[in-house]
């Protein structure tokens, strides 16, 4: 049972995330970024465009490490053109599967909390990794949501001792300085390839900047019906966020959305 002080982060859709503090930034560039920084933990996705996405990023991949790995290295990617590897070997080929990274265990199934009944259609394939046998007093559960061509991701972790850093935010319980300007101000940008837990960085095209404003209004219109049906209850932040990936990433993102945002909930 993860202590009172533990909150939840979430990357979903192109991508947006709600941090541990509450705020909502922003990365549309691509490349290698931090999503959790700090001595015991480290957390880095890859931000890559899609066929479906006109030029804007969305998670690609994930990758784990750090010293409550114990030296290991868990990533995970999509469906259709990803693979779930500990140290570069495939693992979880089969579905529900359970494997072994290091001192992790993770556990591949469709166990996850659905928005409401008319969306039980959705295939879910969610991996899911807990803390470290190893690091006891390191409370860190990620629940990685698998779609086609990007990833979900939410983080549930307390605030580290010496404190932590990346695109999930500063965790000082502070949501005014967890812009994307502060955020990627304080990264210096993209991860350098001294602490790179990727092979390779790839080619990166920077920051895509885009609004709702930049969608024409049928098209927007569109977009709004189908988020609210998907989520009758989303608004505010979490519905523009819909809106913003239905008319620039596609109408498929209204459901996937909708779901993430359940969870948030939850």
């Amino acid at each position: 049972m993860l202590p009172e002080e533990a909150q939840a982060c979430l990357v979903w859709g192109d991508p947006h995330v709600q941090t541990f503090d509450g705020s909502f930034p922003n990365f549309y560039g691509q490349g290698e970024f931090w999503v959790v920084k700090s001595d015991k933990v480290s957390i880095q996705a890859r931000y890559m465009a899609t066929p479906f996405t006109n030029g804007l990023a969305a998670t690609h991949q994930v990758v784990i490490g750090g010293e409550w790995m114990q030296g290991h290295r868990l990533a995970v990617g999509p469906m259709d053109n990803g693979q779930i590897t500990c140290d570069d070997q495939p693992i979880l080929m089969e579905f529900p599967s359970t494997a072994q990274c290091g001192p992790i265990t993770v556990v591949y199934n469709d166990y996850g909390t659905l928005v409401d009944d008319a969306q039980s259609h959705l295939e879910k394939r969610i991996v899911h990794i807990g803390s470290s046998a190893s690091h006891p007093e390191v409370d860190v559960h990620l629940q990685i949501m698998r779609w086609a061509n990007h990833l979900n991701v939410r983080v549930t972790m307390s605030p580290q001792v010496n404190g932590q850093d990346g695109t999930c935010g500063n965790f000082n319980r502070d949501p005014s300085d967890d812009s994307t300007s502060a955020i990627m101000t304080r990264l210096n940008g993209r991860v350098p390839m001294s602490e790179m837990l990727f092979h390779r960085k790839t080619q990166a095209t920077g920051q895509v900047t885009k609004t709702i404003a930049d969608c024409e209004m049928s098209k927007r219109d569109h977009a709004v019906k189908l988020c609210k049906e998907a989520e009758p209850s989303a608004g505010g932040v979490l519905l523009d966020s819909c809106v913003f990936d239905v008319c620039f990433g596609g109408d498929q993102y209204a459901a996937q959305d909708g779901l993430t945002e359940g969870q948030v909930q939850a």
